[in-house]
């Protein structure tokens, strides 16, 4: 329905009449609803221009006045402007207004002068009132009132609205709308230039094309007309006839073009861009300025102009970047190539880092928690000399059982034993040795006051923190490379194996896979069953008031927040400050780890610890604190012996060190060059100016320096513990007793043991091994351990792409032919990619979740999965409304839980299945994929994909290739830091805004935390006890809360189940088949079908209760703890239990058979 010009009007039954009102008309709403979805009002000026215009959309309202657009509760807008389901934005050359709220769509487009037009969905029809009809399909009753048909000033009348303050006087005159036939002739002419083959009817343009040559100032001037010929244009261009460029200098121009942009009628208004060379999308064409064909609009330099693709310029963290310039960053170098990055990976070392007491991220990037207290196996390697091997010693710190923390590091190899820990060092005979300390390839040394740094000459380097929490880092060479074992992880670039337990399997949680690596009789690990902040309130706010730092602008942390995403960090630091009873050391351990994670990528922060209270290090004697210091040329030690103390480090480290110029001597004190003793072998020094004589020679020392150095000496070699049955109370020879009891545990991570202390206790004799039961067997008895269970010699188990078979305690597992992965989105902007990196957005726009065809050559893509995300809770929490397959020109949508499916393609195979909850599609490509989607009819979208090339993926589910690290890859092929960074990239429509903040609900609604924290614990409970082992159910059980927190206008029941359904199918993919709805909980009604058949015709069903018909129940899962050849999902079944439905052969077939 549109109006035009001084007052014409076509409704949306294309009835055309003409009125030209002053007051403030409604133009378009819902009739009799006490809050209709939408209400649109306009009042023309004296001039006849359009004076102002108002939306209303629930509470969202929009007023365009004077070429401003104001949105109440915001402000004076700028364009592009995208918040809450609305979207506004230039539209050739108009403004165009799209409304996509979760249950309907709406478009109002303007011009800020004589044209305004709403665009409304089927299902209004005959619901609709004012100047715009009632769209009941017959334009002749469209001003029908109460029976009567009324004249056009009459019907006006009705549909008036004041402003508050006013009355305004209705014009009751009739105006004369008979037209002067002498300008037909010339109407029409005009018309046929705009378009002679549109199929629009022109009478009713006629009539007002002559109506407007007779108003005119100048009657029968052909410019008189130009408002009615845009508007048959812009009818022809919706109804997508041909449109011909009829504007010319002296008939209707529309002004020079900026940049090099040239003037088009039917230009299609989805701009490519350089941020988008692609973007297409399937809306009709407009007028206005665009880029002539072969080029695309530069949006990134912002100077707007038209250019070839191969002149597209990059942008990094805000910076522009031209074509062909080179950036590079850490571990690799990148070109700017049509406006992408194609970058080159450098050889880089691997990092692995135990931080905050109970945080580990290992070599391959993954990140996770565990709470035990043992000496685990950190790092064993064939690549360490002397078959050597890292430990890490966990303790308690505290009294609650998740109070624990890291309190020494060990390596251990047949030549040394050190063990670093708060209190210096030890080594292999318990002594404590002072540092520096030299074995061999290994130098121990302190680097600055709160650092020791272990420098070895086999790509293995650790360096240590010391206070204020005791943290390590761990740094190996690149000949490391898939070839490390224990809790840092294997280091094969893969982040999906890295809980690869000591018997040769991954693990599902990382309690279990640390358990493996014990290297020690010890309890195993305990999981945090519930939030430390959950248990007060007090220690809540205090840990969020104090973390924040680190996520809020204008904080000495907010230069890194482009590089390094500040999120993981801030959550590590409010769990610890409400973990640990000494809660400062922890918070500022955190921001530590942020501010080291700043400079590893050459952004020092300066100062942060002056900002934070209790953060600050105090220095003794006359040393300074620095962000950045090594020991090298700051002690005097360094000056006598440079092979100890100069080793720098790639990443900066803090503490205190001697101003420039001085150096500290062995009384801790800083002194000059010339003041410095000179260090002789085995700790003895010389003060300066005095002499020593060495094997015949006399030496002085000078600056710290002696002509002449000792030899060190070889450490004595480490002996080993033989095993017996003994008790601590007898004199023994091994005062360890039974802590080293010989289990298959043991046996499979293959290492001496630890000792802590004696424990008596039973030893197996020689020869043979405790297993689970505490029963001794020999090796080739051992069990194997896998999510908790055990399972005997020659037992197999199937994971998704390996086939595991046990052999002597340890898994041999051989890879499938074929493999998959799966990435999900589901509630309010989950998603969980291929290679399982988590996280959540609020994004209001088209989002491509995965997509193939993307190399820098932008081959052609064979698919392309699209998420439409909408608005849906108050507090601005998006979620999926429908879902877009595009294969070639075969075409897939999955909204308001059916789908259809337009267009063909011969070179795709696919089947569609449906049961009561679910819609699943099986799509092959031949050649290329395999892939599986399943839909829940609401908000819960798995792509499953398995491929037979290595094609590369990109999208929001990431790219694919097996590691976590680099999933958040922009579409420019730049790896973003954070995550609205790489989502802004995948915008579909570029017209969107951009995310800058994601929310959360809970703390906007405190009321429902409660709430959806005591539904969403059914994850933490016993129900799904039988799925805790083998899938991590944190990342669910937040997921949950958040979602019932922020799905609050209507539907939150809705949404706490879906959150729930996700866990219990993650479970079903790992083989537990968890029964969890109940009458009164999230129920599933199966019953229904019994008494109802589908009818023939139509989507509905008709009643037809027959009592023999009872056969069909609710089951949580097709066929449990057996095979079949569908995915496995919930849903309402026809079947009896022991059968499956086969949708090819349409009938129930017993479970084992395939």
């Amino acid at each position: 329905c549109s109006t035009w010009g001084g007052g014409h009007f076509s409704t949306f039954d294309k009835y055309q009449y003409d009125f030209t009102g002053t007051c403030n008309y409604i133009f378009a709403t819902v009739c009799d609803e006490t809050s209709p979805d939408f209400n649109i009002q306009f009042r023309r000026g004296l001039d006849k221009r359009i004076k102002r215009i108002i939306v209303e959309l629930g509470p969202a309202v929009v007023i365009v006045e004077k070429g401003t657009i104001f949105v109440r509760n915001v402000g004076i807008i700028q364009l592009p402007y995208t918040s809450n389901g609305i979207q506004i934005a230039p539209y050739g050359r108009n403004i165009r207004l799209v409304a996509k709220l979760m249950e309907m769509e709406l478009v109002v487009m303007w011009n800020n002068d004589d044209y305004l037009m709403v665009l409304t969905e089927k299902k209004y029809m005959g619901k609709i009132c004012g100047m715009c009809g009632n769209y009941d399909g017959y334009e002749l009753n469209d001003f029908v009132s109460e029976g009567k048909l009324l004249d056009t000033y009459k019907f006006a009348a009705l549909q008036k609205m004041d402003d508050p303050s006013e009355i305004c006087l209705s014009e009751e005159i009739a105006v004369s709308t008979t037209p002067h036939n002498k300008y037909a002739m010339i109407c029409s002419q005009l018309l046929n230039l705009v378009s002679p083959t549109c199929t629009v009817p022109k009478d009713g343009f006629v009539v007002r094309c002559q109506l407007d040559m007779q108003d005119c100032s100048e009657p029968g001037q052909n410019n008189c007309t130009c408002s009615t010929l845009s508007e048959y244009s812009r009818q022809c261009a919706m109804s997508h006839q041909t449109v011909y460029n009829w504007r010319t200098e002296n008939l209707c121009s529309v002004g020079t073009c900026s940049a090099n942009q040239i003037y088009e009628e039917c230009g299609s208004p989805c701009i490519k861009t350089c941020s988008n060379p692609e973007y297409s999308c399937s809306s009709h064409c407009t007028y206005g300025c665009f880029c002539p064909e072969g080029t695309i609009l530069d949006d990134i330099s912002k100077n707007r102009t038209c250019v070839h693709i191969e002149q597209c310029p990059c942008s990094l963290n805000g910076k522009i970047y031209a074509p062909g310039e080179t950036m590079k960053a850490a571990c690799r170098t990148c070109t700017c190539l049509m406006g992408q990055w194609n970058c080159k990976e450098l050889p880089c070392p691997g990092r692995c880092s135990l931080e905050g007491g109970s945080f580990v991220t290992t070599f391959d990037s993954r990140p996770y928690r565990f709470h035990g207290v043992c000496t685990y196996v950190l790092m064993k390697s064939s690549s360490l000399p002397h078959n050597g091997t890292l430990m890490a010693v966990y303790e308690k710190s505290g009294y609650s059982h998740s109070e624990t923390s890291l309190s020494a590091i060990i390596y251990l190899s047949s030549k040394d034993k050190i063990v670093i820990s708060q209190n210096e060092l030890l080594t292999d005979d318990d002594e404590l040795k002072k540092l520096p300390y030299k074995s061999g390839d290994i130098t121990v040394f302190r680097q600055s006051s709160m650092y020791i740094h272990m420098h070895t000459s086999f790509g293995l380097e650790l360096v240590v923190q010391t206070t204020p929490v005791f943290q390590a880092y761990l740094k190996v060479g690149s000949q490391y490379k898939g070839r490390t074992r224990g809790l840092c992880g294997n280091y094969n670039g893969d982040t999906t194996d890295d809980f690869m337990t000591s018997m040769d399997i991954t693990e599902g949680t990382a309690s279990l896979f640390v358990d493996s690596w014990r290297a020690g009789n010890c309890h195993p690990a305990l999981e945090r069953e519930i939030d430390p902040c959950a248990l007060s309130q007090l220690n809540k706010i205090s840990a969020e008031t104090h973390c924040s730092v680190l996520t809020k602008k204008g904080t000495a942390f907010e230069k890194c927040h482009a590089v390094v995403n500040p999120l993981p960090f801030y959550k590590r630091c409010v769990y610890q400050a409400c973990n640990y009873e000494e809660t400062f050391p922890y918070i500022c351990s955190a921001l530590g780890s942020y501010a080291r994670t700043c400079g590893s990528m050459g952004l020092i922060l300066e100062n942060w610890r002056n900002v934070m209270d209790n953060c600050t290090v105090t220095c003794t004697g006359n040393q300074t604190f620095s962000y950045n210091t090594q020991a090298c040329d700051r002690t005097c030690l360094s000056l006598s012996n440079r092979a100890l103390e100069c080793h720098p480090t790639d990443i900066p480290i803090e503490g205190c060190h001697c101003p420039q110029g001085t150096y500290l001597n062995h009384k801790h004190e800083c002194v000059r060059k010339s003041h410095c003793p000179c260090y002789i072998d085995e700790r003895k020094y010389i003060l300066p100016d005095q002499s020593t004589v060495t094997a015949g020679v006399t030496c002085y020392c000078v600056n710290g320096r002696l002509s002449c150095t000792g030899k060190l000496q070889d450490p004595a070699e480490s002996c080993k513990a033989p095993k017996k049955y003994i008790s601590c109370s007898d004199s023994l020879e091994d005062k360890y007793g039974a802590a080293c009891a010989p289990t298959c545990q043991m046996l499979a991570t293959g290492i001496e043991c630890i000792p802590t202390k004696c424990e008596s206790g039973c030893v197996c004799a020689d020869g043979l091994y405790e297993n689970l039961d505490g029963r001794c067997v020999p090796a080739e008895e051992c069990p194997c351990e896998y999510g908790g269970l055990a399972y005997g010699k020659g037992e197999q188990i199937h994971t998704e792409c390996e086939i595991c078979t046990c052999t002597k305690g340890k898994w041999k597992c051989v890879q499938k032919s074929r493999c998959s992965s799966t990435c999900n989105l589901y509630g309010e902007g989950h998603i969980t990619t291929f290679d399982g990196q988590r996280f959540v957005f609020d994004g209001n726009c088209e989002y491509i979740l995965a997509m193939d065809g993307c190399s820098v050559h932008r081959a052609v893509s064979s698919f392309k999965i699209v998420t439409e995300n909408v608005i849906c809770g108050r507090s601005g929490v998006t979620c999926s409304r429908s879902i877009s397959v595009y294969l070639g020109n075969l075409t897939f949508i999955l909204r308001d839980e059916t789908y259809t499916v337009s267009g063909e393609n011969p070179g795709v195979h696919y089947k569609v299945k449906e049961n009561v909850l679910h819609l699943m599609f099986d799509i092959i490509i031949p050649g290329k994929y395999n892939m599986t989607l399943i839909w829940n009819k609401h908000m819960n979208v798995f792509i499953k994909i398995s491929r037979e090339t290595q094609e590369t993926i990109c999208g929001l589910c990431g790219n694919y290739n097996g590691n976590m690290k680099d999933d958040f890859q922009t579409r420019s092929k730049y790896v973003a830091s954070n995550e609205l960074e790489f989502v802004n990239s995948w915008k579909e429509n570029p017209l969107c805004g951009d995310v800058y903040f994601v929310v959360d609900p809970c703390s906007k609604n405190p009321y429902r935390r409660a709430w959806a924290e005591k539904t969403c614990s059914i994850i933490n409970s016993q129900v799904f006890s039988a799925c805790h082992n083998k899938v991590n159910r944190l990342p669910y059980y937040e997921a949950c809360v958040r979602d019932s927190c922020g799905c609050d206008i209507g539907g939150d029941c809705e949404c706490m189940c879906d959150a729930i359904s996700v866990y219990a199918m993650a479970c079903l993919d790992k083989g537990i088949c968890v029964d969890w709805r109940t009458p009164d909980f999230c129920p599933v009604y199966c019953g229904y079908y019994n008494s109802h058949t589908k009818a023939a015709a139509g989507d509905g069903y008709s009643s037809d209760y027959n009592k023999e018909n009872c056969t069909w129940h609710y089951r949580p899962c097709n066929c449990p703890n057996q095979s079949f050849k569908y995915v496995n999902i919930e849903g309402c079944y026809n079947c009896s239990h022991d059968e499956y439905y086969d949708y090819e052969k349409e009938s129930c077939m017993p479970c084992g058979k395939q």
